[in-house]
């Protein structure tokens, strides 16, 4: 009896030993994010003699034309970056949300069936990730507001230690009735890097929720968490406009 209790604290004592980096690595095996939708973004500019004008003419042919493909299942996006001089942007993304198959084949077709590159200029494969929703509140307004970082792990973090910490931070949302949706997304076939987008109606909500967010205790101890596993780029800020 007493070589067998020996023999488990020896185990327990490897196990609790072992490298800290591989331990996170194989948690990631079994910690995954449960990713409920696709994105595929795509960063377009305009051709020298073209404006915005021109792509909002263009938007009723090309919804026509994609529900005539059988496009019922997607929801498309046109961003356009909020500059602070308020001049008028030359760039801007088009982000589809899809779960079908050939889904971004006959958004390709569409665009190109219409002449699109007679208006813009798309980098033709896109961005594609899989995301699911940190938090589900409604954010119906369009435009409405998006805030998006580009962030990696640091080594030996992933997911799946990042986890518990997104636990914290959207049960501290829910309590304080925080008026945002988030988004997280990671690039298909990669595990160090991710996207995380805030999603508010307008800029002055987005005002308000930092001010509130920032005056709370919890908000320090959650950023300094997200800190020590994670490196972000400065957030880029984008009106989004529903197209279906």
């Amino acid at each position: 009896m007493k070589s067998y209790i020996k023999f488990i604290f020896v185990v327990l004592l490897a196990s609790c030993d072992g490298d800290v980096n591989n331990s996170n690595l194989e948690l990631s095996n079994f910690i995954k994010p449960e990713y409920s939708f696709k994105e595929s973004s795509f960063n377009c500019n305009l051709v020298a003699d073209k404006t915005l004008n021109s792509v909002e003419r263009f938007i009723p042919k090309f919804v026509d034309s994609f529900k005539k493909m059988g496009g019922d299942a997607e929801e498309l996006y046109f961003l356009f970056p909020v500059t602070e001089n308020k001049t008028e942007t030359q760039s801007f993304e088009l982000l589809l949300k899809h779960n079908e198959v050939n889904s971004l084949d006959k958004f390709n077709l569409a665009l190109t069936a219409l002449n699109f590159n007679e208006i813009a200029i798309c980098n033709t494969s896109g961005i594609s990730r899989y995301s699911f929703e940190l938090t589900n509140e409604a954010i119906v307004s369009s435009p409405a507001i998006a805030e998006v970082l580009e962030c990696k792990y640091k080594d030996g973090f992933n997911y799946a230690t990042i986890k518990l910490v997104l636990e914290q931070f959207t049960d501290a949302l829910i309590q304080n009735n925080s008026s945002v949706n988030i988004f997280y997304s990671e690039k298909l076939k990669s595990n160090n890097s991710f996207q995380w987008t805030n999603l508010f109606s307008s800029l002055e909500s987005r005002k308000v929720f930092v001010q509130d967010w920032q005056a709370l205790q919890i908000s320090k101890e959650i950023q300094k968490l997200l800190l020590e596993q994670s490196a972000c780029q400065s957030s880029k800020v984008f009106r989004r406009y529903k197209v279906f």
